[in-house]
């Protein structure tokens, strides 16, 4: 039996992660605008999906492609309600458990002994090695390789293509460019560009 989830979002993200759950769970409601045909239920407000999920016990996703609204959203949500789930194609070992509210996209593989956090987006073709760690409300694109024992805080997000080395951390807030190969230490609320990656952009991170 599927399980049937409300999506908090409806934007190109939200469809994404409908799209790589079909099969594994169902789809029943979203919140948000949206210019897209969901035939499914519509709701106003956030409140509205945790009201709903309680009542019919359902499960709720965030599907906010923006990694700091996402993590803002999902503490609203209680823990309870939150699902976590990967596609059909994808790879994930058996001793992994994802955070609540987490997904594993289509053809994207989760190695043995990774941590992986609340919020999380392991989009489409990306490798999360062994005994790798992603912070809560991290997004590692198409296609990106995190590879054996490498650190990835709270936050980050890691572009298309990209490629973490064995046992790099990547501070919380930072962001690695797409085709970047990290091969040192990035601290936090940094942007790194290049081959290897070099520092870019520091930005001011708030906590509010």
């Amino acid at each position: 039996m599927l399980t049937p989830w409300i999506s908090l979002g409806a934007g190109g993200h939200a469809a994404s992660a409908a799209h790589a759950l079909a099969g594994v769970a169902e789809l029943v409601a979203v919140v948000g605008l949206s210019t897209r045909d969901w035939s499914v239920d519509v709701l106003e407000s956030d409140s509205a999906a945790v009201a709903m999920a309680q009542q019919h016990d359902l499960r709720i996703v965030v599907t906010i492609g923006d990694n700091r609204r996402r993590l803002e959203v999902l503490d609203q949500i209680p823990a309870a309600l939150l699902l976590s789930a990967a596609a059909l194609t994808s790879t994930v070992s058996p001793d992994v458990v994802l955070g609540g509210s987490s997904v594993v996209f289509h053809h994207a593989h989760v190695g043995p002994g990774a941590r992986v956090g609340r919020g999380v987006i392991v989009n489409t073709a990306a490798v999360v090695e062994h005994d790798v760690t992603l912070g809560d409300g991290v997004h590692v694109a198409p296609a990106a390789v995190v590879l054996g024992a490498a650190t990835v805080g709270a936050g980050a997000f890691v572009g298309s293509g990209a490629r973490i080395l064995p046992g790099v951390t990547v501070g919380a807030g930072a962001v690695i460019g797409a085709g970047a190969v990290v091969t040192r230490d990035v601290p936090d609320n940094v942007s790194v560009l290049g081959v290897p990656a070099r520092e870019r952009h520091r930005f001011e991170r708030t906590t509010s």
